[in-house]
């Protein structure tokens, strides 16, 4: 066992002097020092909606003014004619417009007519659905009480001169019922001020795919250093199990160098648990030694290793989406991408 410990200890200390080990690590470290570096900049998040009422109908010119004033991740923003909304939409100013046709307040009391608010997209408009629930929203407020008054005013349930003092106090009424907790309870799990539209962003930079890279380089590194030792005959009286548990040694003692310094870089770079990270780290590093270890039982000589490892490494990099996910323009891509770790990284 000691001797077994010793071996490792010295694994350890080739794979930290191999260049090829060395550049991997101080990539690694120099990102997570420029990351820091970084002036985090303020990015504002929300999509733009043109909104035109044609409808000279007071509620509905309420409603237009109420959703333009809405402080949301969409942007909705006031134009002047059909022309204007078409031209923002096509030229992409504009996510997607909202149009209020003339007549449609008073459609809403009178079913014979059937006028609605129309909607417009493109193939590239997104979180349409909810768009249309922050119109809904707005309008569901002014219709039912317009629907309530209509009501009260048919069925004489009121005198008529009391009629406005009664709908100011359902208005009053309403809100506070809508804005309070018996439908539901907003509460606050950020611990601070939320801002809807701006938030900090930093440049992205894959340090996460190019750690899960260089965990799977490395331990491709020490199956080469393994097989180069045993034509050396330095293996010559193992034997079985011990060969393997060589292979395992080698293995390990490549990755564990990246492994361990991949999860103070991730976390600097991207944040989130430590305990969640460090968990996928080592069951991807878990899953790079299993990997490596059945590729050198495959190939077995260094020669036929060393012209196939630049081709494995190569093929990694380009479909482990290190650079960009070229995955996503073919299925075949993608299934011959599953044949290599980065890609689950």
């Amino acid at each position: 066992m000691k001797l077994t410990l010793n071996r490792f200890f010295i694994m350890i200390k080739r794979s930290m002097k191999q260049p090829v080990n060395l550049i991997m690590l101080l990539v690694l470290v120099t990102l997570a020092i420029i990351y820091q570096g970084i002036p985090a900049s303020q990015k504002s998040m929300y999509i733009p909606v043109a909104v035109l009422c044609e409808d000279t109908d007071p509620e509905m010119q309420d409603v237009a003014e109420t959703l333009i004033s809405r402080n949301s991740i969409f942007h909705f923003y006031a134009v002047e004619s059909r022309d204007e909304m078409y031209r923002d939409i096509s030229d992409g100013k504009a996510n997607s417009g909202i149009l209020i046709p003339e007549g449609f307040g008073a459609s809403v009391m009178d079913h014979e007519r059937d006028i609605q608010i129309i909607y417009y997209t493109t193939p590239g408009t997104f979180l349409w659905s909810l768009c249309k629930d922050e119109l809904f929203n707005i309008l569901f407020r002014h219709i039912s009480i317009r629907n309530i008054e209509a009501q009260m005013e048919q069925n004489n349930l009121y005198p008529v001169e009391q009629l406005p003092e009664i709908m100011s106090q359902l208005k009053e009424y309403f809100d506070d019922f809508m804005n309070s907790s018996k439908i539901f309870r907003v509460e606050d799990a950020s611990g601070g001020e939320y801002n809807e539209i701006t938030r900090e962003e930093k440049a992205e930079i894959p340090v996460a795919k190019l750690a899960g890279l260089f965990i799977f380089a490395a331990g491709m590194v020490g199956i080469a250093t393994y097989l180069k030792d045993k034509e050396e005959k330095l293996y010559l009286r193992l034997v079985g199990s011990q060969r393997i548990i060589m292979q395992f040694l080698h293995i390990i003692s490549a990755i564990l160098p990246m492994t361990l310094i991949s999860i103070p870089v991730i976390m600097i770079t991207e944040g989130g648990n430590f305990f969640a990270v460090l968990g996928k780290i080592a069951l991807y590093a878990l899953c790079c030694i299993l990997y490596t270890l059945v590729f050198s039982l495959i190939i077995r000589k260094s020669t036929v290793y060393q012209k196939v490892l630049p081709v494995v490494l190569t093929l990694a990099v380009l479909l482990g989406g290190v650079i960009f996910d070229i995955t996503q323009f073919d299925r075949g891509m993608k299934i011959l991408a599953m044949l290599f770790p980065p890609y689950f990284f």
